[in-house]
């Protein structure tokens, strides 16, 4: 579900929730419900509380990315100046049916610079990230990872350390994104150089 919810999020137009769905609550497929009166339009508020994490935190914090980047609720589509599509190598797309990965980065003027990658397959790949010299790639978001740590936000306790653990990696410019699952990235200015 996690995965959906980054895809929507970072998807140009208008992203449509139902009620529930920030809780994980499913109408089973069913898009039309106003005609059922019964459990598949019934919101468990009694159990809101008990959804305060997890899920139900993950989408508060997508939403609230997806608000601070100006550069996904574009009026357009984005041109080339500000949107490079990318396989497991930069610049190098897979658009056969057989490709399960697909990552773009886009140029955003309140966040600077973002890779965002979606890995569909059972395998886990290992993906170069394109080179900005002078910065250096930090995670956000990995949907392979445990709440709390799905979604690097600034005060999340401890973040230091799970970025650290990142470090050899986005050191050598590369990241693993596990099967099944999502990555956002930011750019930020090497503090190195």
């Amino acid at each position: 579900m996690r995965n959906f919810i980054v895809c929507l999020m970072v998807s140009q137009g208008v992203p449509m929730l139902s009620m529930g769905d920030e809780c994980g609550h499913t109408k089973g497929g069913n898009n039309n419900t106003y005609c059922h009166d019964n459990y598949v339009n019934y919101f468990r508020w009694d159990k809101k509380e008990e959804s305060k994490t997890g899920f139900f935190n993950f989408c508060c914090l997508m939403a609230k990315f997806r608000s601070e980047c100006e550069s996904l609720g574009l009026e357009d589509f984005p041109t080339a100046e500000r949107l490079q599509w990318h396989g497991h190598q930069p610049e190098t797309t897979d658009w056969s049916e057989s490709s399960r990965f697909v990552a773009f980065t886009i140029v955003d003027s309140m966040k600077g610079e973002l890779y965002i990658a979606f890995n569909t397959s059972h395998l886990p790949v290992l993906v170069t990230l394109p080179t900005r010299p002078g910065f250096k790639w930090q995670p956000l978001v990995d949907t392979s990872k445990a709440s709390p740590y799905d979604f690097l936000a600034d005060d999340l306790p401890n973040r230091s350390i799970a970025i650290a653990q990142y470090a050899q990696f986005l050191n050598a410019n590369i990241y693993p994104v596990s099967s099944y699952s999502s990555i956002i990235l930011v750019l930020s200015p090497d503090g190195d150089s």
